[in-house]
């Protein structure tokens, strides 16, 4: 992951996320890459650190797009 898609993502979330995908990035939370990469979209799935369950909530950015997609 570079520091021009992390960037990326942060923008998009400050700029049209909610509630839910701001606290996941106001925590410890991790990045990856999506199966879906090409030159029209290009998706990174955000995740929560789990919890005592094992559970992580999440959402998908496309950072080609501009938008939360997931």
């Amino acid at each position: 992951m570079t520091q021009r898609e992390l960037f990326k993502v942060k923008s998009i979330v400050l700029k049209n996320g909610g509630y839910r995908e701001k606290e996941i990035l106001n925590n410890p939370y991790t990045v990856e890459r999506s199966e879906t990469w090409n030159d029209e979209h290009k998706v990174l799935n955000v995740y929560s650190t789990p919890d005592e369950t094992g559970h992580c909530d999440g959402f998908s950015v496309d950072i080609s797009q501009g938008k939360i997609c997931g």
